[in-house]
């Protein structure tokens, strides 16, 4: 792995988004926001395990898969998580997996993906794909604010919950590279079409 794609590799979120898991009461009508949920450990997986896939369309040759369980306070998850890279650019996949008498709460993608950067600004819209929402914008990563990356978003929620307004499933994440230029089309397009998952 070079150094530049080592910093890149490096500066790629940490933490889960513990406040969009939500919890079914007996009643499955009130709702107990999940404050302080565990941070799990992550085990190193071989890619084809997750219930997410980066297929070859994405250009990618140097990437790195782990998954995680967690519980905290009767609630559960599972994260699993694809990091490729290369010289110049990062692609972030997540997915969260709602467990037992919990589901996640549907937020928007900025919410869902700003923490991971020092800085994040001029959020525009850019095209989706099979019901993904996404969002372009300039970001800043916490390891190195003084460069600005050209970066999208992404996010979709999936699996209803019955009875609930949450969701089994969500699957988010973003793509940054160095280049003067805002992310294509084309490229926001070719990159979510090679993402691809075994649940509904």
């Amino acid at each position: 792995m070079n150094p530049a794609s080592k910093g890149l590799r490096a500066a790629a979120w940490g933490r889960r988004p513990g406040r969009f898991l939500v919890m079914i009461t007996p009643l499955t009508v009130g709702l107990t926001l999940a404050l302080g949920l565990s941070l799990p450990t992550a085990h190193a997986e071989d890619c084809a395990s997750l219930d997410i896939h980066l297929g070859s369309a994405a250009g990618y040759t140097d990437v790195e898969c782990d998954s995680a369980d967690s519980m905290s306070e009767g609630m559960s998850d599972t994260q699993e998580t694809i990091r490729a890279t290369d010289f110049r650019s990062i692609f972030l996949i997540r997915h969260l997996s709602a467990g037992n008498r919990t589901y996640l709460r549907q937020t928007d993608t900025k919410t869902m993906i700003e923490p991971a950067f020092a800085k994040a600004e001029g959020w525009t819209s850019a095209p989706g794909g099979n019901r993904f929402s996404a969002t372009r914008f300039q970001g800043w990563f916490k390891s190195n604010p003084a460069s600005a990356l050209a970066c999208f978003g992404f996010s979709r929620f999936t699996g209803h919950v019955d009875r609930t307004m949450g969701y089994r499933h969500a699957i988010y994440g973003f793509y940054c590279a160095r280049q003067p230029e805002g992310v294509s089309d084309a490229d926001v397009r070719r990159l979510i079409g090679a993402l691809t998952f075994d649940f509904e």
